[in-house]
């Protein structure tokens, strides 16, 4: 054999022997960069282990979210539901009547003939102001003032203007009419006459007429003051008048009145029996006690209380009772 063949056959049989190197080393997978394709890479799982029974999904919610909703379901069981209550509807009858309130009383009927009565026995009053009693209490006006200088005010007495008030309240007529009265009394029992006199328009307790004492009744022809027997013999309700104490004049002693401590209320109703027995203005009514218009018949009448309850006094109940009087 010649070189050149030997050449080629050597060349050829290290050939074969190289192919058959690589064929056994890499198998037969083609190179990826021979045939220029990317090799995907697969994560390694773990197997889950199968039972014989029905297979059940695992649950997919976190531990954290399964006690969000153990809480949310808790609080719906212990949340209680308002239970609304049933609403009666009450449908008005068609029969019913309305209720109304009842007017207020604008007049009484006159009072009977009485055994006895004043000279003018339904005198003329001035009407009343406002609703109610609508008492009031202020200072005295000055042409009231100057009606009672000189008469129910004399210089010398224990009192002046300045301690003495104006009461103005509405009343109870005889005639059964509403009227105005006005009455002078000391400032310490101004509140309380007013509101005594405001009980008694409550009660339609009768009462005559109701003027300050001053020159319409004259002076008194038994020492000073305006006249007090003309007033009652009026049956006249007043209050301060600077005299001495009725039917005693000779003491000099003044009365409550000159103070404006003292009030007498239907003088005719309510007569006063000196020390030495007579009768003021009438005997008519000492032994006529029982309830009648504008008597106070005993201590414990609603009209009597309506003096006493603000801390005055009866004169009723005296030896020798004064049934018109009330004082401090």
């Amino acid at each position: 054999m010649s070189s050149p063949r030997r050449y080629a056959v050597s060349f050829l049989a290290l050939s074969l022997a190289l192919t058959v190197a690589l064929t056994a080393g890499c198998g037969n997978d083609p190179s990826p960069r021979a045939s220029g394709a990317v090799r995907a890479t697969t994560p390694t799982s773990t197997a889950v282990p199968t039972t014989s029974g029905p297979t059940t999904s695992a649950p997919t919610t976190s531990a954290s979210t399964a006690a969000t909703k153990g809480s949310a379901t808790t609080a719906r069981r212990t949340t209680s539901t308002p239970v609304r209550k049933a609403t009666t509807r009450h449908t008005p009858s068609s029969t019913s009547t309305p209720v109304r309130a009842p007017k207020p009383v604008t007049a009484l009927g006159p009072v009977p003939r009485a055994g006895a009565e004043p000279s003018v026995r339904f005198p003329r009053n001035e009407p009343a102001v406002g609703s109610g009693a609508n008492a009031s209490v202020g200072a005295i006006p000055d042409a009231a003032w100057a009606k009672m200088i000189g008469y129910s005010w004399t210089a010398g007495c224990p009192v002046g203007r300045s301690q003495l008030r104006w009461v103005r309240v509405n009343f109870w007529g005889f005639d059964g009419k509403r009227s105005r009265g006005s009455i002078v009394v000391n400032a310490s029992i101004a509140d309380e006459a007013a509101a005594a006199f405001a009980r008694l328009y409550e009660l339609q307790f009768r009462i005559r007429q109701m003027k300050p004492m001053d020159s319409s009744w004259g002076r008194n022809p038994k020492g000073p003051g305006a006249d007090d027997y003309a007033a009652m013999e009026a049956d006249n309700t007043s209050a301060f008048n600077c005299r001495y104490v009725g039917g005693e004049e000779a003491s000099k002693v003044y009365s409550k009145h000159a103070y404006g401590t003292a009030i007498d209320v239907n003088d005719f109703e309510n007569p006063y029996v000196a020390d030495d027995g007579t009768v003021y203005p009438d005997r008519y009514f000492l032994t006529r006690r029982g309830p009648a218009p504008g008597v106070f018949s005993s201590s414990g009448s609603a009209a009597v209380r309506a003096f006493t309850s603000q801390g005055l006094r009866w004169g009723g109940l005296w030896s020798n009772p004064d049934y018109q009087h009330f004082d401090r």
